[in-house]
């Protein structure tokens, strides 16, 4: 899977905004949403680290 992948980019782009999102509000809601993109990145292009 090529990094620079429209797909890719445009998860990297929302799993960024969800950490940020977690870091002001920790709360079990945003830790959800965050282990679950984190979660499709994995599934969608195995064996890749998600940036950020």
């Amino acid at each position: 899977m090529e990094e620079n992948n429209p797909v890719l980019l445009s998860l990297d782009a929302e799993l960024n905004h969800l950490r940020n999102a977690y870091s002001q509000q920790p709360n079990e809601q945003n830790r959800y949403q965050l282990v679950r993109l984190e979660q499709l990145i994995h599934q969608w292009a195995p064996g890749r680290r998600a940036r950020g």
